[in-house]
């Protein structure tokens, strides 16, 4: 009878271990997580609760979440809610696809769940800029002691104390500059409406 003799292990190094496994998210990562989708994953829930799951569970999905959310490059998503509820659709997806059932006739329902971009649209930001290069124009017309302490206040939200001790003025004359400031602000608003 011949017996073939017992294969060898071999042992993976230490080095390339360290170098395969996954590396853990950092701190800001976390806060992200933390802040800008957890919150959200109640919602992800309920729209998974009313949703056909392929064998598997609502928490598989969830938990398969939160492990691509760890490995995202997360500068780039704008919306964590709608991140968390297009990576809950995809695995519901893959998952289907795995076991062969099709959606293509059922509505999935994301509608109802308001996931859409929270993003202003190109004309709320053109409005916006509008405003701002007006502001802008108008506190640059405000005569100089004036103009130095309303933007030392309104735009770099310094104390009333700095900005009189910067400029060599007194607390009461900085809150005179300032309600000057205003008042000529809005008298422009007014003209300009």
């Amino acid at each position: 009878m011949l017996v073939e003799p017992p294969m060898k292990r071999h042992a993976t190094p230490p080095e390339e271990t360290a170098s395969t496994s996954p590396r853990l998210p950092d701190a800001h990562h976390l806060t992200w997580i933390a802040q800008d989708v957890m919150p959200h994953e109640n919602a992800v829930r309920r729209w998974l609760s009313r949703t056909l799951l392929p064998g598997v569970t609502e928490d598989d999905i969830i938990q398969e979440c939160y492990a691509r959310f760890c490995a995202a490059s997360f500068q780039d998503i704008q919306n964590g809610r709608a991140f968390f509820f297009s990576c809950a659709r995809n695995l519901v997806i893959e998952y289907a696809r795995k076991s062969k059932i099709h959606y293509m006739d059922e509505d999935l329902g994301l509608e109802a769940c308001n996931i859409a971009d929270d993003r202003p649209d190109p004309e709320q930001n053109l409005a916006a800029r509008q405003q701002l290069d007006w502001l802008r124009e108008q506190m640059m017309t405000l005569p100089s002691p004036c103009r130095d302490v309303f933007i030392l206040r309104k735009i770099y939200n310094h104390s009333h104390d700095y900005i009189a001790q910067s400029l060599g003025i007194s607390r009461r004359a900085v809150e005179r500059h300032i309600g000057r400031g205003l008042q000529k602000l809005i008298e422009a608003s007014k003209r300009s409406s």
